[in-house]
């Protein structure tokens, strides 16, 4: 076996291609975060990078294949680390309070590439599209049976509505979120989750103020 041949020359060479395609998809979710996927082609990335158009085609089919490897990668790494916290033994209070976190850290370090999983699921087609819907589908099932477990698994309809409120308020922050207004986003968790487990600060029922509570 020559040196090339040895696994930690193929090991290396495997993390060096792994890498370069982080780098690819990171670079090609800025430019459709910021100019919109249609606006956007497989040039473009190659040009911000400086990678040839023929070694852009070696990562990706096509433009869709491009978008899809962002959409997988980003939806993956994040469900699998929010079905470990759903397989492991905290309260369902404690699992939400930590799979917000998580999906907050995860925007915070993968803000373009959600913007762009949030706008451009429907731009994928066949089985591309299935994937990540499965995906997503899943990560739904995930938050939906922790917080079955906060309020009870009786009425799948409120189960199904306080799920959605709350991918709501995950999904949408980077409309508005600003770290130098908003702070560090482990304060936003602590925000959301006070809103969630207890309404707005200082807000009061109507019968508690008509109790003089």
């Amino acid at each position: 076996m020559t040196k090339k041949e040895t696994p930690a020359a193929g090991d290396a060479v495997g993390a060096r291609k792994e890498r370069k395609l982080e780098h690819l998809l990171s670079v090609a979710a800025g430019l459709m975060a910021e100019q919109g996927y249609a606006q956007t082609t497989i040039r473009d990335v190659s040009r911000r990078t400086g990678y040839s158009l023929a070694g852009m085609y070696y990562y990706f089919e096509n433009k869709e294949d491009l978008l899809y490897q962002i959409q997988h990668r980003t939806f993956a790494s994040l469900l699998a680390a929010q079905e470990r916290v759903v397989a492991g033994p905290a309260t369902p209070e404690e699992k939400l309070r930590q799979l917000v976190d998580n999906h907050l850290v995860h925007f915070s370090r993968y803000a373009s590439e959600l913007k762009v999983c949030t706008f451009e699921l429907q731009t994928l087609e066949a089985d591309r599209y299935g994937t990540i819907a499965e995906l997503r589908r899943r990560y739904f099932k995930c938050v939906a049976s922790v917080i079955a477990g906060i309020i009870g698994g009786s009425d799948p309809a409120a189960v199904r509505r306080y799920t959605l409120l709350i991918f709501g308020m995950l999904n949408w922050i980077f409309m508005w979120y600003d770290p130098a207004r908003d702070g560090d986003v482990s304060t936003l968790g602590e925000e959301m989750m006070a809103l969630v487990a207890g309404g707005l600060p200082g807000w009061q029922s109507d019968r508690a103020r008509k109790d003089g509570v």
